[in-house]
């Protein structure tokens, strides 16, 4: 069977006791195996403007067109909402296709829709019965089909539910946990595959590695970008991985909440912009999302702040 009927397959009505994940996933699925995936990586210059905890950008010189982020200024964000408690460990964002925001907590199966305008939290609806509990890391949409995924590289695959409801899934274990704690989820329409970021991997030295799943089948491609490269842009490099978005050109978002931070890299890795987010607004932002018209969406968990989701429009003119 392969990866793409694996996941289009009659889904499992609920997990196994305690919410481990369930293990009828359709073995015959061609997803990676957990050996070592050589990684490539990518190599950037960055011009001599400087990003500072101030939220200014800085791109790399001789990019291909204008990187995405520069069409942003992260100081000060143009809307703001406060989360309820059940919302206080906020992991992970998703635009719907038809435009509406969800999001999720890192210790249950369960999803909320917040309203991308006014913040309110609407619906909510669960995995199974309810009791799933495992580390989940990130949340993308494919068409009408929704995935959550673990920090060990598992898939849980279902479709919306009305509010209360609980929603059959299917888990597919990727391989790619043996090598990398994943932390961020999406899915790149143009390649056609899931992205997955590791916020670390097997050595501290390692290059900051995304992996691509198509999700037609075949080996994960991972793609590794250069620590050595980030303090150009005034980042750390010790800059880890909490979330990653495609944006409509192509390029991959990062998100760090280790170095409040965000990056922009494209397929191959080169860092093209960077910038990092001031501190008192993002204590530890763990949740990414590209809405339309250019709409970046950031959620912090509480860190000694509300929960909460900034919302930063692009700048007049820049697109």
């Amino acid at each position: 069977m392969r990866y793409v009927e694996l996941l289009t397959a009659v889904l499992v009505a609920c997990g196994p006791p305690g919410g481990a994940p369930n293990e009828d996933s359709g073995g015959e699925a061609d997803v990676p195996s957990g050996e070592a995936v050589p990684v490539e990586v990518g190599s950037t210059t960055a011009s001599e403007a400087q990003p500072n905890a101030d939220g200014s950008v800085a791109t790399a010189e001789g990019a291909a067109g204008t990187p995405v982020l520069s069409r942003y200024d992260f100081s000060e964000p143009d809307a703001r909402f406060d989360l309820p408690g059940r919302l206080d460990e906020i992991s992970g964002l998703a635009l719907t296709v038809g435009g509406r925001l969800l999001g999720h907590d890192d210790e249950r199966g369960r999803v909320y829709e917040i309203d991308p305008v006014a913040g309110e939290v609407g619906k909510r609806f669960d995995l199974g019965s309810g009791n799933v509990l495992d580390d989940f890391e990130g949340i993308a949409a494919v068409g009408e089909r929704l995935f959550l995924v673990s920090s060990t590289g598992f898939l849980y695959e279902f479709r919306e539910g009305a509010d209360g409801a609980d929603v059959p899934y299917r888990v597919t274990d990727t391989g790619v946990g043996s090598a990398c704690e994943v932390e961020g989820l999406d899915y790149d329409a143009d390649a056609q595959a899931l992205l997955l970021a590791c916020k670390r991997t097997d050595r501290a030295d390692d290059p900051i590695t995304l992996y691509s799943l198509p999700v037609a089948g075949g080996a994960p491609n991972a793609v590794g970008i250069r620590r050595a490269d980030l303090p150009a842009f005034g980042l750390e490099p010790g800059f880890q991985p909490s979330a990653v978005a495609v944006t409509d050109e192509g390029t991959w978002l990062l998100l760090s909440a280790v170095t409040e931070s965000i990056l922009e890299v494209n397929r191959g890795g080169t860092v093209l912009a960077g910038a990092v987010l001031p501190r008192d607004r993002h204590p530890q932002p763990e949740g990414l999302a590209l809405g339309r018209d250019g709409v970046v969406y950031i959620a912090d968990e509480q860190n000694g702040d509300d929960a909460h989701i900034a919302v930063y429009h692009p700048t007049r003119g820049s697109r």
